[in-house]
């Protein structure tokens, strides 16, 4: 994982709880907290941090990993803004995730190890995502989409029938748009 989603996590949790709640993550997990943004980090490493910040919080893993994807999105907006088209909706955007995004981002980390998108489009409201990855990180994905339909100002709901922690391939997410 690169070190700048360490970041965006250390920067989370002191803004939620507190940097006394980070630090004891940190001594907790026994990690120093020093990552360079550019540099790729063990996966262990912020699982271990989630499974910590849940542990103190008492927040579901999941539930954590979920709102981290949406805190994480307003940072991908203001780093990445020629991703964004002015006239550009929520389906677009997502339509672009795997077909734009993942391929530029992939030429710079090829070490990155983003997840895979297929879609099923054969509605104008709606949209299937079929998510995969072997770090099965479908939470984040959907508070990531959760990020973007607030900043594209757009109503949704998704549903996630099927997800690789049950066992299946990918994990289906399919949102139906206001």
């Amino acid at each position: 994982m690169k070190g700048v989603v360490f970041n965006l996590l250390s920067e989370m949790v002191e803004e939620k709880f507190g940097l006394e709640v980070w630090d004891a993550l940190l001594e907790t997990t026994g990690q120093d907290g020093v990552y360079v943004s550019t540099e790729t980090y063990p996966d262990e490493n912020i699982f271990a941090l989630v499974g910590a910040a849940s542990e103190k919080s008492g927040i579901p893993a999941n539930d954590l990993v979920k709102a981290f994807g949406e805190y994480m999105f307003p940072h991908f907006y203001r780093q990445n803004p020629a991703f964004f088209k002015p006239d550009m909706s929520l389906k677009e955007f997502l339509l672009s995730v795997d077909r734009v995004i993942h391929v530029e981002v992939r030429k710079l980390h090829p070490d990155a190890g983003l997840p895979e998108f297929e879609y099923e489009d054969e509605h104008d409201q709606e949209l299937t995502m079929l998510y995969s990855s072997p770090r099965k990180l479908c939470m984040l994905a959907e508070g990531l989409i959760a990020g973007a339909a607030t900043h594209f100002d757009t109503e949704y709901t998704l549903s996630h029938n099927e997800c690789m922690h049950d066992g299946a391939e990918s994990c289906r997410l399919h949102l139906k748009i206001a």
